[in-house]
């Protein structure tokens, strides 16, 4: 019956999410089933929280049957829509692409690398559904926050120390980061909810869902650019056998995977719309980057480098990138003048001490190119730097925007570790791989991108419109 239930609760995650992201992908395109399974799952992993939260609003009590009749009804709802009401432009062709170059060794390739791929997905399922909780956050955070609501029934109220010392009441509680996100607790509180009592080790299947969520998606979106099955498949195993993200898996607690796989669907769905201007890709860039609000409070930082990337593409690469250096000086003009107690995604500049930290270098050098956290794509990235520079200008165009986005992010999490009292975190070898994580697959997503602009020479399948600033 437990198991009835979980599946039950899977399928309630996971369809009405594909209902809904189907009538955002023109029929025909290339991937476009790996881009309903992997965007519809990753958005059930978004709403089934928000469900929660408004029964919570609501005074419902959490409930298989509260969450899971409004879970159908949102899937009844989505399938019920007049077909008239699609996202995509019909006046633009779908992105099409040969499914395999024809060759032989192209075919032995798809098949290795699509065995190994399931084999990982196997053996992760089985670590995290046999393993209890184990990850520090998930302990000292996550799952203490799943299990006060599984046992309430209901979202409880979390206040700093000092406040919960203050009030006393026995309704309040706390915690390390009371101003923490609760989308990942409430899964776990969802998967006990099905299972119907608490399980440390059941209630961690979402991070496998997550991890499925995130291959789905980089491979749908390779395809949907005109990557061939074999040019899709490949960069995507490369990803999901990282060792640091496999970790974060296998250890589930930790919620910088389900952060990396939105700001990935983000940054993915963002590049999309840029070659086509497909409203469904627009709308799905804009759900899940204002997703990463709703998982750590960093999303804030990550949301906001898509500004960049949008400037570029309102004003052309020339304009734009001039436009970005001078809003450099503003912000650094801002930072000068801004109050030193106003709090930004929980942080103030008193509280993150602003200078500059030469020390976290070596940690960083460390990481990124000794250790094998994230294999070999920091030597990849490196290597297509001055690669890139060979690109028509067309192509540079094409690729500019996207690289302005994750280009941004990733400045901002250089800026983190360098300029901020969070610079412990890598001298410490303890945040700075987490916060890393939820980029990475953004950055192997843009070095794909790189890789096929350079096999095309600088010719993109599927373009409908011509590069920003021509």
């Amino acid at each position: 019956m437990e198991t009835s239930r979980l599946l039950l609760a899977l399928t309630l995650t996971w369809l009405p999410g594909c209902v809904w992201v189907a009538r955002l992908v023109p029929k025909g395109a290339s991937g476009r089933s790996y881009l309903v399974a992997g965007y519809g799952l990753l958005a059930g992993l978004i709403v089934v929280p928000l469900i929660m939260r408004g029964l919570s609003a609501s005074s419902i009590p959490f409930s298989f049957a509260s969450i899971g009749l409004l879970a159908a009804l949102l899937l009844l709802a989505g399938w019920l829509l007049p077909n008239q009401w699609r996202a995509g432009n019909p006046a633009q062709p779908a992105t099409t692409a040969p499914a395999t170059p024809g060759n032989p060794w192209a075919t032995l390739l798809i098949c290795i690398c699509a065995a190994l791929i399931v084999a990982r997905l196997a053996t992760l399922g089985l670590e995290v559904a046999l393993r209890p909780i184990y990850a520090w956050d998930g302990k000292q955070h996550w799952a203490k926050q799943a299990r006060v609501f599984f046992e309430a029934g209901s979202v409880a109220l979390y206040v700093p120390f000092e406040e919960w010392l203050r009030l006393g009441d026995p309704k309040v509680y706390t915690t390390v980061h009371p101003d923490y996100p609760i989308t990942v607790p409430l899964l776990q509180v969802w998967a006990n909810i099905a299972i119907g009592e608490w399980h440390d080790s059941l209630m961690n299947l979402p991070w496998v869902l997550c991890y499925l969520a995130l291959g789905l998606i980089f491979f749908g979106q390779l395809r949907a650019i005109g990557a061939s099955n074999a040019l899709a498949i490949a960069p995507t195993y490369m990803l999901l056998s990282i060792p640091y993200l496999d970790t974060q898996v296998a250890l589930a607690g930790y919620a910088d995977i389900f952060m990396a796989t939105c700001f990935l669907a983000a940054v993915a769905a963002f590049y999309h719309w840029t070659r086509n201007r497909s409203a469904g890709q627009a709308i799905l860039a804009i759900f899940f980057a204002f997703s990463c609000l709703l998982l750590k409070n960093e999303g804030l930082f990550w949301l906001l480098s898509f500004a960049p990337g949008l400037l570029l593409i309102l004003l052309g690469v020339g304009r734009g990138v001039v436009s970005l250096a001078a809003l450099f000086l503003l912000l650094l003009l801002c930072l000068w003048l801004m109050p030193r107690d106003l709090a930004i995604a929980g942080q103030s500049l008193a509280t993150i001490d602003l200078r500059y930290r030469p020390e976290s270098w070596a940690s960083i050098y460390r990481n990124f190119l000794v250790a094998d956290n994230w294999h070999l794509l920091s030597y990849m990235v490196i290597a297509l730097l001055p690669a890139t520079a060979t690109l028509a200008r067309p192509a540079l165009h094409r690729v500019a925007p996207v690289a302005a986005v994750v280009g941004s992010a990733f400045v901002l999490f250089l800026a983190l570790y360098l300029y901020t009292r969070h610079s412990v975190g890598a001298v410490s070898n303890t945040s700075i791989n987490r916060v890393a994580l939820q980029l990475v697959p953004a950055i192997g997503f843009l070095a794909t991108v790189v890789f096929l602009q350079l096999a095309r020479g600088g010719r993109a399948a599927g373009d409908s419109r011509p590069a920003p600033g021509r």
